[in-house]
């Protein structure tokens, strides 16, 4: 039997039921995403439309000045890059979702949940920004901060992001030696904790509360403390001292926290169990690096050789995964949650989380720094970003120089 031709008529209805058909598809996703993760902020869903509207043609390499660069922190499946007047962040493939201009003299960053805490170390200003868009912006006060006639400014030491949108700040304080204060997604307050003899140096959100690694001095020997907190209670669920130590980073999971120092790691299960502490000897941390996953990875020089380093890879719980010996000087590190990679004068050094090296990046120009995203590396070099594959074989092109 022969066919009868299509009019335009029915060809233009059945593209417009096609279109609406992939429309629906993406809105119950999204839907369905959003029920399933409860407290997702809507600005989350609105950057997967924003990112179509981006054209994504490779935009690699990223043209920067290196001396301008204070940090490249994986976004989503691509990354931010700090400068120290403005953020950029860039899909996987380097087209510019936003760029967001600041003045701050130390600027820092956290990232988490899709969101981005850009905050101004030892200043008192700060933004929350999605991939797209400024979400809010934040000046500390005095009087958000303490109940104080003093007319010192409050600075902040350091900030975290949560999952579901809330954060949290801390600061020096007037009354004591630091305060955290914890915000919803709102920007409103709704905790508070002092620390009247240290100095706050790390926060990671628990289910429920909050742990902290704090610093001090007594007798002239450094201590830390690994503190755990529940927004339920105004006085600690466990508090820990760790004697000529100091715990920098903390990072939780549902079973409990894992701090590093530069000497040790500090570890609690259950949010109030206090596991024996772990010293790495003679060793001497160089770098440590974290995915937002939780999973970390110690780069470590064997008896304080730069040219003797050694990886040794952490679960979220703490616990070892693997071990790599590298045996080269290393210039800097870093993480996703499938990969490790470690830069050299002249390569950069994947390894996958069971210790094995499954990559290998043969560089014709030297490079400042690397950031893992996802199964990409991000290499800043003087003038300019580029990414490669983390796996496999390769070799930086001669025509990006």
């Amino acid at each position: 039997m022969e066919k009868k031709p299509v009019s335009k008529k029915q060809l233009r209805r059945t593209v417009l039921l096609s279109a609406l058909a992939v429309l629906i598809v993406v809105f119950g996703g999204l839907y369905a995403a959003a029920r399933t993760f409860g407290r997702v902020s809507l600005s989350n869903l609105a950057d997967v439309f924003a990112a179509f509207s981006v054209k994504d043609d490779s935009a690699f390499p990223y043209p920067v000045d290196a001396g301008t660069v204070v940090r490249i922190v994986p976004v989503g499946s691509g990354i931010g890059v700090l400068r120290t007047d403005k953020l950029d962040v860039l899909t996987k493939s380097g087209a510019i979702l936003q760029t967001v201009k600041h003045t701050y003299t130390m600027p820092a960053v956290d990232v988490c949940g899709g969101r981005i805490l850009l905050y101004d170390r030892a200043g008192t200003r700060y933004m929350l920004l999605s991939k797209t868009s400024t979400l809010r912006t934040g000046e500390l006060r005095k009087e958000e901060t303490e109940e104080t006639d003093e007319k010192d400014e409050t600075k902040i030491l350091t900030a975290s992001l949560a999952e579901d949108g809330r954060y949290a700040v801390a600061t020096t304080c007037e009354s004591a030696k630091s305060l955290l204060t914890v915000y919803k997604s709102s920007g409103e307050a709704f905790f508070q904790y002092k620390c009247v003899s240290e100095y706050i140096t790390d926060v990671a959100f628990t289910n429920g509360g909050v742990v902290l690694t704090v610093a001090g001095v007594r007798d002239a020997s450094p201590y830390s403390r690994l503190i755990s907190l529940s927004f339920r209670k105004t006085k600690p669920i466990a508090d820990f001292t760790y004697n000529d130590a100091t715990l920098f980073h903390v990072h939780a999971d549902a079973n409990g926290a894992t701090a590093c120092g530069s000497s040790c790691l500090a570890q609690i299960r259950h949010k109030t169990e206090q596991l024996p502490q772990v010293s790495f000897g003679s060793d001497t941390l160089q770098f440590f690096c974290e995915e937002p996953g939780g999973k970390t990875t110690l780069v470590l020089l064997t008896f304080g050789n730069e040219h003797e380093s050694k990886l040794r890879g952490l679960r979220k719980n703490g616990d070892t995964a693997f071990e790599a010996d590298c045996g080269e000087k290393l210039k800097d590190a870093s993480r996703s949650s499938a990969y490790t990679a470690v830069l050299t004068d002249n390569t950069v050094l994947s390894y996958n989380n069971s210790g094995s090296q499954i990559g290998t990046l043969h560089l014709t120009q030297a490079a400042q720094k690397i950031a893992l995203s996802e199964r990409m590396v991000f290499v800043l070099f003087n003038d300019h970003i580029d990414a490669f594959p983390a796996a496999g074989e390769h070799e930086q092109p001669a025509e990006n120089g």
